[in-house]
């Protein structure tokens, strides 16, 4: 199986089988040098669930539905994120 290495994932939490929180548990356990920035997309807006999503390993949260600014903003928080692992790589 080939894997592709991603910067962003927008993780819906309320997912069948495996919901967000265990699969960015999942994604966070790999030994992968390059981890992808995650962002929660969900429908609960209680400042405990974006607690939970962010002690489980997620960079950012979205409450749904999503604006298009809310979606860009959190986009680029991420990216500098991102940016941020870079310079302290070649560093």
């Amino acid at each position: 199986m080939t894997r592709v290495p991603y910067d962003v994932v927008l993780m819906d939490v309320q997912m069948p089988d495996v919901d967000g929180i265990e699969a960015t548990k999942r994604i966070r356990a790999t030994t992968s040098l390059r981890q992808p920035r995650i962002v929660a997309m969900t429908a609960n807006a209680l400042e405990e669930d974006r607690d939970v999503c962010l002690q489980a390993g997620m960079d950012d949260f979205l409450r749904k539905p999503v604006g298009i600014r809310e979606l860009a903003a959190a986009l680029e928080r991420v990216a500098r994120l991102v940016s941020a692992d870079s310079t302290q790589r070649v560093a």
